[in-house]
């Protein structure tokens, strides 16, 4: 995890080099609602999503590049005069965000049953 430098201005516009990707990144606020566009190595990926804590702004089928997100304090929406004080933006790259992700559980089979396993007692028949 990385953290991105942002300044706390309702409006603003930076590039950044993460991981040997160029990023392009426009953060606005509107109606009290910080919304985010990014350009990855010039290739328009996403354009004026709303910003939420804690969840990532770049849609899972880009995320190879690596992907940001607003940490704030007590899971608030991102406010531009607490950047940087409450409020930080982060970079996860692909790899931490692989590690992140927990596999599937595996489905739940017969052969998980014991048939002949004595049953909990809240199940057992009356006078078994």
């Amino acid at each position: 995890m990385q953290g991105v430098p942002i300044t706390a201005v309702p409006n603003q516009a930076f590039s950044i080099v993460l991981n040997n990707n160029a990023f392009d990144i426009e953060l606005r606020t509107t109606n009290g609602v910080i919304s985010a566009s990014i350009t990855i190595n010039g290739f328009d990926t996403i354009d004026n999503i709303r910003c939420a804590a804690g969840a990532p702004l770049i849609p899972s089928q880009y995320e190879e590049a690596g992907n940001f997100m607003f940490l704030t304090m007590n899971g608030q929406l991102p406010v531009y005069t607490q950047f940087n004080i409450t409020q930080t933006l982060v970079y996860f790259t692909s790899a931490e965000l692989a590690a992140y992700r927990t596999p599937p559980a595996p489905p739940i089979t017969a052969s998980y049953f014991n048939p002949i396993a004595p049953l909990p007692l809240r199940f057992q028949p009356v006078g078994y």
